[in-house]
């Protein structure tokens, strides 16, 4: 019976081994896709030059920010990006997953004036970054992350709060 049990043992070890080895590496390899496209973004907005037409577009996201006033939240959208040479070591993979997050909420809200910027889903991810950075940088100042995460719920309640009376019927 003993001569069973250890081979099978050998076996249920060796296949846990291996699939927590296959989802580090499925952590690793998005890990790096996400900071690859954090950072193509970055460059990307380095180099564009605005042309008088996306003035026009920038100053009507603006003005659509400084409209969001929702009793408790933050009046103006303010974004923390860090540079990749001043990430920490420890860490900067939980940062830059973070940042990536939210950046994808922020290209919502440009994107459509009117429809919800970031999902249940979003945000449940936006905070297990959170919780992830910090996990490995305990030192890492999380508030202004949690203030621009303010804003974007804010700013949805505020677009269904107008978008609520046109969508109840003529009586």
């Amino acid at each position: 019976m003993k001569k069973f049990l250890l081979p099978f043992a050998l076996f249920v070890g060796f296949g846990a081994v291996q699939t927590a080895q296959a989802q580090a590496g499925l952590v690793n390899l998005f890990t790096a896709g996400t900071t690859l496209g954090v950072r193509a973004i970055r460059n990307h907005k380095k180099t564009v030059v605005a042309t008088p037409a996306d003035q026009a577009t920038l100053d009507k996201a603006a003005a659509a920010n400084a409209a969001a006033t929702v009793a408790g939240a933050p009046k103006e959208l303010v974004q923390q990006r860090t540079p990749a040479d001043k990430l920490p070591k420890k860490g900067a993979a939980q940062i830059t997953a973070l940042e990536a997050q939210l950046d994808l909420c922020h290209a919502a809200m440009l994107a459509n004036p009117t429809g919800i910027i970031c999902t249940a889903e979003q945000r449940t991810a936006i905070q297990s970054a959170a919780v992830s950075v910090a996990r490995a940088q305990s030192s890492w100042n999380l508030q202004p992350y949690q203030q621009e995460l303010a804003f974007y719920q804010a700013e949805d309640v505020r677009r269904q709060q107008l978008a609520a009376p046109a969508n109840e019927p003529v009586k």
